[in-house]
This record gives structure tokens, C-alpha cells and sequence, in this order.
């Protein structure tokens, strides 16, 4: 049957490699539309890296952007909604974690993000505020807050960062790397969250959409959709799960699923 709404990731699942959009998937992702699907971006990215884009602009699709705390029209210039992060919260975190892992800090706001000087230049552009903490979390709204520790992998950081965040605040992650950086978000505030608001407000049954991830930052989504797709490189966590495993983002494994559903 064909969804009434497809919602995807895109880093290592919607993107091919080095983040470019792939024509292909354009083209099912326009069809879709076309056909009435309502088509959904859900990414970890802020909404100021969504330039790679750019071709689906006039499609105006729906954007949950930084794992969640943003959502609204791609074409926008400000989000229908965001979920700030109180600043205490935040500190209650840093304060939670062992201070071995000597974790640095940078935060994403909405038009912008700040780092830690110890918090590596090269994961993004340059940054608007540097300094320690405290300084980042009082210089705006904070939908985001990343923390990295040099001291252990992604997979071996994230059960910590999980224990240390509790109810606090709601930690992901969205990569791999041998320096493990976990994502934190407003209590409750996941892609997952941000798609079943969007899913009620339009009055879509959830059994009625699928969705396509390959991270942790993923799974809620996954998980409330009818259908859960996952690449085929997709994370160990989300393997197992009862979702299907389709080929790789390199090869346009989206778009071709997209079109089997289409002529299902």
C-alpha cells in the first residue's frame, strides 16, 4: 500500500557520499509528492545546513531538523517550533560525567552554535561564541548541546552520556567516530517526538507512514512508523529490531525503495 507520508533521514541515508544529494532520490522524492505523499525531512542537522537541499526547495517539504528541536517548512526562515534546553539542565549534565573523559562542550542555537576552545574547529564552521559552558548556555536559546571526549569511542561514550543525562536531557548520537560525540536535546525532544506531533496534526495514522534512518537518532522514528527502513551500513543498534534492510545511501537504496512503495 502506497504511505501516506515517507519521512527520512539524510547523512548516510537520503545524502550519497560526501552529503550530495543524489538525483535519483530526488526524483522518487518528487514523485511522491506528486502523488500526494506528504514527504518529511527528519535530520540531525541544523536548519543552516540544510543548503545541500536546495533542489527540493519547491517541493517545500516538512524539515524536524537538530534531532527534533526544530520543526517547520524547508523554505522558512524560522521554524514553526523549537524546544530550548534550560541551561541548568545542562549543567547538571556536564556535572554528571566522569571527569576522566575530560568532555568538551559546543551548542547549537537556532541561527548559529559556540564551542569550548577544546571542542574541535573542524566539525563545523566558524563558530559564533567560543568559550567554556556556562558562558555558551547564557549567551542564547540552546536547542542542542554536543559533548565529545577524545577518551572513548562513540559506542563506548554513549552508555555513559546516557546514564549521566537520566531525565535530565534527552542524548543520541547520529555517527561513529573513535572520538565519541552523543547529541543532547530538551527532555523528550527526539526525531521520533517531533514526526508523531507532525503525524497528529496533519491526521496521518502513524501506521500509514514509513520512514529510512541509520543511526540511534533514528530509532524513535522507526519505531512509531508502519514501516522502518534502514541502510544497509545502518548502526548495530538499530539491527534486530524487526526493520528492513535496504542497500547502501551511496547506491540510491532510498529512492528505489521509495519507488517500489510507490508502485506497490
Amino acid at each position: 500500500m502506497k504511505p501516506a507520508l515517507i519521512a527520512t533521514d539524510l547523512d548516510g541515508t537520503f545524502l550519497g557520499a560526501n552529503a550530495v544529494l543524489l538525483q535519483s532520490n530526488l526524483a522518487a522524492a518528487r514523485r511522491s509528492v506528486e502523488e500526494g505523499v506528504v514527504f518529511v525531512i527528519a535530520t540531525g542537522r541544523p536548519r543552516r545546513w540544510l543548503d545541500a537541499l536546495a533542489e527540493l526547495r519547491d517541493l517545500d517539504p516538512l524539515a524536524i531538523s537538530s534531532n527534533g528541536a526544530a520543526i517547520g517548512r524547508l523554505t522558512r526562515p524560522r521554524p514553526d517550533f523549537l524546544h530550548p534546553i534550560e541551561p541548568e539542565r545542562a549543567l547538571a549534565f556536564s556535572a554528571a560525567l566522569p571527569p576522566e573523559l575530560e568532555v568538551s562542550f559546543a551548542v547549537e542555537y537556532e541561527h548559529g552554535w559556540g564551542r569550548e576552545p577544546g571542542y574541535p574547529v573542524g566539525h563545523f564552521s566558524g563558530a559564533d561564541q567560543v568559550a567554556g559552558l556556562p558562558d555558551l548556555l547564557a549567551a542564547g536559546p540552546v536547542i542542542k548541546v554536543l559533548a565529545r571526549t577524545r577518551h572513548a569511542d562513540t559506542h563506548a561514550f554513549s552508555p555513559v552520556a546516557v546514564a549521566a543525562a537520566g531525565e535530565i536531557l534527552q542524548a543520541t548520537f547520529s555517527w561513529h567516530d573513535v572520538c565519541g560525540t552523543v547529541e543532547l536535546s530538551a527532555p523528550g525532544v527526539t526525531k521520533g517526538a517531533a514526526l508523531a506531533r507532525l503525524l497528529e496534526e496533519i491526521d496521518i495514522d502513524p501506521a500509514d507512514a514509513v520512514a529510512f534512518g541509520d543511526m540511534h537518532n533514528d530509532l524513535g522514528m522507526l519505531e512509531l512508523v508502519g514501516r522502518g527502513y534502514v541502510m544497509a551500513d545502518a548502526d548495530p543498534c538499530l539491527l534486530g529490531r524487526g526493520f528492513t534492510r535496504i542497500g547502501p545511501n551511496n547506491e540510491g537504496a532510498v529512492g528505489e525503495q521509495i519507488l517500489r512503495l510507490l508502485d506497490a
